[in-house]
């Protein structure tokens, strides 16, 4: 399995990174931290008298994928259009918690007074992929791994796309972030930084395990980490073949992924007791 659009959308207006918000009749305001509530509404956090906190407008909020290593393939930009409306009272107050929940930025504490949250409730949601979507291939059968990784599916990413990609407004309000988003980009650096003698055998094992065709001296690289599985890259030749190694079943959240992790990891200290 692998993050549905919907579910990448979600994630997208669920995290950190900045957005671009395009008014109408205006310029585009770039740098705007933002939330998003349970039903998938974007919160732009705004100064009072900033133009997008002065009325309704009509806008497009683009929010960007960050990969979280050099070399990891991007998942591309969300594209949510729709009525922004300022806030007020006491919902505000319940916007403010909401995105406190992903973004506790100081400024929340002055909604009502300096502070100004904008939502934007969504008429239309698109993705706009960077690469081409992961492509499940044929998958082989699943080594026996203490429940950790599923067998590997290949993934297409190989041939960019730039098609904007509709996703429904029932699809996106339904799916939900994932919950290990916020720790991709830490745990993959520290993985690669301070795991990499545990881990690259580990990948390794796993793709030949499922029949994949590996030189003795090729080891697995991580790129992208999400509730479903981890995607690694294998140098084939001149270019680099991509893998999906599937987490059966899904994470449900950073502890699930720490616990299921740490035998991995760490064995060689349990072995010394």
């Amino acid at each position: 399995m692998q993050p549905s659009r919907a579910e990448l959308a979600r994630t997208l207006v669920s995290s950190t990174t900045p957005a671009t918000v395009v008014v109408e009749d205006l310029s585009p305001v770039t740098g705007v931290r933002h939330g998003a509530d349970d039903d998938g509404r974007v919160l732009l956090l705004c100064h009072r008298g900033d133009p997008l906190a002065t009325g309704p407008h009509d806008v497009c909020v683009q929010i960007a994928d960050e990969p979280p290593l050099p070399f990891s393939p991007g998942w591309g930009q969300v594209r949510v259009s729709g009525r922004a409306t300022p806030l007020g009272g006491n919902a505000a107050r319940t916007a403010a918690d909401s995105i406190a929940v992903t973004l506790p930025d100081p400024d929340l504490l002055d909604v009502g007074h300096h502070t100004v949250i904008v939502e934007v409730v969504p008429s239309r949601v698109t993705l706009l992929p960077r690469r081409a979507e992961p492509h499940e291939g044929p998958r082989p059968p699943a080594p026996a791994t203490s429940g950790w990784p599923d067998g590997p599916v290949t993934d297409g990413s190989s041939v960019g796309r730039h098609d904007e990609l509709a996703i429904g407004l029932a699809d996106y309000r339904s799916a939900d972030p994932d919950p290990v988003a916020a720790m991709e980009r830490p745990f993959l650096v520290d993985l690669v930084d301070h795991h990499g003698p545990q881990l690259y055998p580990f990948l390794r094992r796993q793709l030949v395990a499922s029949g994949v065709d590996l030189p003795a001296d090729c080891l697995p690289c991580p790129l992208r980490l999400d509730r479903y599985g981890l995607l690694v890259s294998v140098p084939d030749g001149d270019s680099t073949a991509c893998y999906r190694l599937c987490f059966t079943p899904p994470l449900d959240g950073q502890q699930d992924l720490l616990d299921r992790l740490h035998p991995v990891l760490f064995h060689h200290r349990c072995d010394h007791h």
